[in-house]
């Protein structure tokens, strides 16, 4: 009746691992409540030969009142298997607790809180940080933008102003032309100088400049004032353009007859001859190349004081105007860029975290009882487990108590008798207690965790758009 009682045992035992382990014998948890294999254990010990053995010499003796060696082998290979279990026991009910953590309502909420919180911190650092930098360059920009404003009202323009020409192109080519004229010019002054070409290049250089400069000038200031609205300044504009153009005309008739004197009377006296041809007879010339002269420097000019004309705007000072208020923009959109795109980005993703908080957070609950459900069949599960290891050990020291009785003369001690039991279970232990304790205070309510992350995500917006109404970017200011 015994060994059907033992075969009992053990077939309860096999299901309830298989059942613990499942179909594939791969168990809920790697090596977590493997089987005990009692016959193993048996075989290992030499169990049915100890016993024997011992009983034949009676022993443990008849007054014996603690376990033999043999039992003690026994009860301390479960107990280390029970030990090492019960240590798994506790990383796997602390990796239940972390996902816990992981879906509570409270530690999402504080997460995203502090998010939040950071987030406003540097918006309000920002705040700061623009009124000391962002504030003077939208006053000065917002300044000049007015005033170009104004001045387009004031003065009936519609149109756009009007991009300059390259400023170093223009200085380059005023000094081309200055090159070539006073080359080509020197060529000609060459004849009648006693120091040759270069001597007529070094009289030419002067008179090329006096060309190019005045006819520049002539250009980029008196020309461009005809298309003032002033009739005043139009009509000052025209005198000083028609008095600018005679001046060159007359500029280059006295180099042409300075030329002609050059050539006859000697570079000392050509200047007087010069002056007195000019005024005796201003449009007879003695040598073709002096009209060559003539119409290269007139050709020149022209060149210069079309140059002079494109140099800017054609209406006065619109371009100037134009170009404070385009340099004023630029210095403020590039500082508002610096601040701006650092704190989008932080706008952006702190609203994308606490956005992703509120879809998360109502599944939490049902996350949470399905972990805790799974965490209490674990501890179900364990409870078994510790019932099965005594069940194996008093298995064994039945199987070993019985062998030892039939071989005995003497009385068996009493505590043959007694079944054994674990010292304590893990699961009253302090360690697992602590993990699967319940927090002190109460879950958070998801629906007043849902609200307060709104408000958070609003407030974020608003502090950021607050900002950007104080300091719009340029395209954005009305």
């Amino acid at each position: 009746m015994r060994g059907g009682r033992s075969d009992m045992v053990v077939g309860s035992f096999r299901k309830f691992t298989d059942a613990i382990r499942g179909d594939d014998g791969g168990g809920q948890v790697q090596g977590f409540l493997r089987p005990i294999d009692t016959d193993e254990i048996a075989r290992r010990l030499k169990l049915d030969e100890t016993a024997a053995q011992r009983g034949a010499l009676d022993l443990p003796g008849t007054d014996t009142f603690t376990l033999d060696s043999t039992e003690q082998q026994i009860t301390q290979a479960l107990q280390a298997e029970w030990s090492w279990h019960g240590a798994d026991l506790i990383n796997n009910l602390r990796a239940y607790a972390a996902r816990l953590i992981a879906v509570s309502v409270q530690t999402e909420y504080a997460a995203l809180d502090l998010v939040a919180q950071n987030a406003l911190t540097k918006l309000g650092s920002a705040h700061h940080r623009a009124g000391a930098d962002l504030g003077p360059l939208k006053e000065v920009y917002v300044s000049l933008r007015d005033e170009l404003a104004e001045f387009r009202q004031r003065h009936r323009l519609r149109r756009a102003a009007r991009s300059p020409t390259r400023r170093r192109t223009t200085v380059g080519l005023l000094v081309v032309l200055i090159g070539i004229e006073a080359t080509l010019n020197g060529i000609f002054f060459a004849k009648g100088d006693e120091f040759g070409l270069l001597g007529g290049i070094g009289t030419a250089i002067g008179i090329s400049f006096v060309n190019v400069f005045v006819s520049f000038a002539v250009g980029l200031f008196p020309m461009r004032w005809m298309n003032h609205r002033n009739y005043v300044v139009k009509l000052f504009g025209f005198l000083l353009t028609v008095a600018g153009l005679t001046a060159i005309v007359a500029v280059h008739g006295f180099a042409a007859h300075f030329r002609d004197a050059t050539a006859i009377v000697g570079k000392d006296r050509a200047l007087a001859e010069a002056v007195k041809s000019l005024h005796a007879t201003p449009f007879v010339l003695g040598d073709q190349n002096s009209f060559y002269l003539f119409a290269l420097g007139i050709i020149l000019a022209f060149v210069a004081m079309w140059k002079g004309y494109t140099f800017d705007d054609p209406f006065p000072r619109y371009g100037a105007h134009y170009r404070r208020m385009v340099d004023a923009r630029e210095t403020y959109s590039d500082e508002h860029a610096l601040l701006f795109d650092d704190l989008e980005d932080i706008k952006e993703e702190t609203v994308r975290a606490i956005d992703s908080g509120i879809q998360r957070i109502p599944l939490f609950p049902q996350q949470a009882a399905s972990i805790k459900s799974e965490r209490n069949a674990h501890l179900q599960s364990f409870r078994g487990y510790e019932a099965s290891v005594e069940s194996a050990a008093n298995l064994l020291l039945a199987r070993y108590r019985d062998a030892n009785r039939s071989r005995r003369k003497t009385p068996a001690p009493k505590h043959f008798d007694e079944p054994w039991k674990l010292p304590h279970s893990f699961l009253s232990d302090a360690s697992v207690l602590t993990v699967i304790a319940e927090p002190e205070t109460p879950p958070m309510d998801p629906n007043a965790a849902l609200e307060k992350l709104r408000l958070m995500a609003q407030t974020v917006l608003s502090e950021f758009n607050d900002l950007l109404v104080q300091y719009p970017h340029p395209t954005q200011m009305p």
